[in-house]
């Protein structure tokens, strides 16, 4: 008992000079999603960004509000290369002169004490869990908690109250794919990147697969025109598709790359590849996705896996603050705060009713586009104020590089429910220090 109440008065002590002075009091989670940091090359996605990216993370170290930066996938890209070319290692990435100071910068906040750093998986870097990319990551930047597990998913958790991930579970294209190769786990979504950054390479006019599924979902067949061809996957405009258009969106886009049906994909062994498949082939491998999506993926419709390829996953967010009786053994809580990234598109929705909840995009940093970044500052319970209702504010605002306030805020008041024994990536440190203190010798 002597023990714990000198504990708790170290602690107050702490608390009462943060107080003083204005400094201390990390109650604010950042985050950010969709770097691709990448080797150097004309095709890569992030370079004319990275200088600003760098500066962001040096800034981000500097600040005494910020407990904890949570990275929501698509750090590292191993997907973007042209298909003539071995796909680039995390090594390789990690190590790359045009990443040099995101890299430093990164690490710097790692070695930071005040602040955790927590990485989540995404589609781009996918196969994080594997062993010799998790070094790759723990060499570069020791310290970083990484949620990645098998077949390539992770999910970043607080409080009972936030849910954020990726976004790329949902993904017709881009989600894990365990099923249409044995022992494989990339989707059908790796191979379209790669065949986007071949185009690039020859052209030095770089697409993201993003731009390239928007473009070809969407087009009729033989609207589009290139190089005296016609593209085009679909039959008739609408929300109608079926498996037949998902390999035509496909194929289009491989003759829109210049790639003919017996082209290859140099694999180098990833992912269990033992031979470099023809781009014919893929198109098999992947035949019957979107027919047997319900049975692989019962989460979200084969029809909405499409739209949120494509920048609807707002949707699968609601569907989640719903927690219909089909998803509530999938979830641990039902959230009231959703974060995902993977569509390079920012957005903020605060919905108003019965149970308040807000959904976040938070963009990307990638060239060409707005560099984006989301927070939330929690006025914790364990705080001293004068709530005692036992509820915590959690200020979420949407955030644009080089403007001095955010786009959008909302704030939402709810009980926040801690495990007994604290999740390590999940609480922020004024938590998981009140967490210890209490459990006492």
């Amino acid at each position: 008992m002597g023990l714990r109440l000198i504990a708790t008065v170290i602690f107050l002590g702490v608390l009462s000079a943060a107080q003083v002075s204005g400094s201390g009091e990390r109650n604010t989670v950042v985050f950010i999603s969709d770097l691709h940091m990448n080797v150097d090359a004309n095709y890569s996605w992030l370079k004319d960004h990275a200088a600003d990216l760098s500066q962001f993370l040096t800034d981000v170290n500097a600040r005494e509000d910020v407990a904890e930066l949570v990275i929501l996938g698509d750090l590292v890209d191993d997907w973007v290369s042209p298909v003539e070319d071995a796909p680039q290692s995390f090594a390789e990435v990690l190590n790359a002169d045009t990443n040099a100071d995101i890299v430093a910068a990164l690490k710097a906040i790692c070695d930071n004490t005040d602040i955790a750093v927590t990485y989540v998986t995404g589609n781009h870097d996918m196969l994080s869990f594997q062993t010799e990319n998790k070094g790759a990551l723990a060499d570069a930047l020791p310290g970083m908690a990484v949620i990645s597990e098998s077949p390539g998913l992770g999910a970043y958790k607080r409080d009972s109250v936030i849910w954020a991930e990726h976004g790329h579970r949902y993904c017709l294209f881009n989600a894990p794919d365990t099923w249409s190769r044995e022992g494989g786990h990339l989707p059908m979504g790796y191979f379209i990147s790669r065949m986007a950054a071949t185009k690039a390479a020859s052209t030095g006019q770089v697409t993201t697969m993003h731009e390239l599924l928007d473009t070809f979902v969407k087009a009729p067949a033989d609207t589009l025109e290139s190089g005296g061809q016609k593209f085009g996957a679909r039959e008739e405009s609408g929300e109608i598709f079926d498996d037949a258009a998902i390999i035509a969106v496909f194929n289009a886009i491989a003759l829109w790359s210049g790639l003919w049906p017996w082209d290859g994909f140099t694999m180098n062994g990833m992912d269990g590849y033992t031979y470099d498949p023809i781009v014919e082939e893929i198109a098999v491998v992947y035949d019957g996705i979107y027919s047997s999506w319900s049975l692989r993926q019962d989460r979200v419709s084969e029809v909405e896996a499409v739209w949120n390829d494509v920048g609807r996953l707002d949707s699968a967010a609601n569907l989640i603050f719903e927690m219909p009786d089909s998803l509530k053994d999938k979830y641990p809580f039902t959230p009231r705060i959703i974060l995902f990234g993977h569509t390079h598109e920012a957005a903020f929705h605060y919905h108003s009713g019965n149970v308040d909840t807000i959904y976040v995009n938070t963009g990307t940093w990638i060239d060409g586009k707005d560099m984006t970044w989301a927070e939330i500052r929690v006025t914790d319970e364990i705080r001293v104020t004068d709530r005692e209702d036992g509820k915590s504010d959690y200020e979420v605002s949407l955030w644009f590089y080089g403007e001095t306030s955010p786009r959008q805020t909302g704030t939402l008041t709810a009980t926040p429910s801690r495990p007994t024994e604290p999740e390590p990536v999940a609480e922020s440190w004024s938590g998981m220090v009140m967490e210890n203190l209490l459990k006492g010798p």
